[in-house]
């Protein structure tokens, strides 16, 4: 009888151990569960940021290749022709017709190395961002044996001309560089044939 009593005793003992584990096991399954979830609202915050970032990036590299591009169809539009360009009207651009002019002179310009896109031509082919440039005149270089005023006058054939090439790439209308304008700006010598 003793063995039996002892045997009722043991599994009340353990009826009420398992009674009180039911309740541990629901407190660290809910705190597992609510881990989980704060780890998933963590990755998924990091996930969005990343895309924002990738985002951004891709938008700069867009901005940045229909600047270069600009540039470069500027660049492509004066030294095709070879011959030193004038100076353009006032507020006209700086392609009317097939040869390009310049729009001011860069050495003693009130610009100085800011830009100015209210007189500039826009680039071809450009379809996300607008893509703007305009040509300055820096100076001519002539060989020696010119006259000693040769760097004043029109370049003649033997001379070489400084032009500074600026461009824009933006979405809006702006005409200032800035954050809704990526600027590029180079520096190109054209030999008058």
């Amino acid at each position: 009888m003793t063995n039996k009593n002892t045997s009722l005793r043991g599994s009340a003992t353990c009826a009420s151990q398992a009674a009180g584990q039911r309740g541990a096991a629901l407190l660290v399954s809910m705190i597992m569960v609510l881990l989980v979830l704060l780890l998933a609202v963590v990755a998924m915050r990091s996930i969005t940021l990343e895309s924002r970032i990738t985002a951004n990036m891709l938008a700069n590299q867009v901005s940045y290749e229909v600047a270069d591009g600009s540039l470069r169809e500027g660049e492509r539009l004066i030294l095709h022709h070879g011959v030193p360009l004038a100076q353009c009207a006032a507020g006209s651009a700086p392609v009317n017709g097939s040869i390009p002019c310049y729009v001011s002179q860069a050495q003693g310009d009130a610009l100085k190395l800011n830009t100015d896109f209210s007189q500039s031509t826009k680039a071809a082919d450009f379809t996300q961002r607008a893509g703007y440039w305009y040509p300055r005149y820096i100076g001519t270089t002539c060989p020696p044996g010119k006259s000693a005023t040769a760097a004043l006058e029109k370049a003649t054939t033997g001379c070489t001309e400084f032009y500074e090439v600026n461009s824009q790439a933006t979405e809006k209308n702006v005409k200032d560089c800035g954050p809704d304008a990526l600027c590029l700006r180079s520096s190109i010598n054209m030999f008058v044939r």
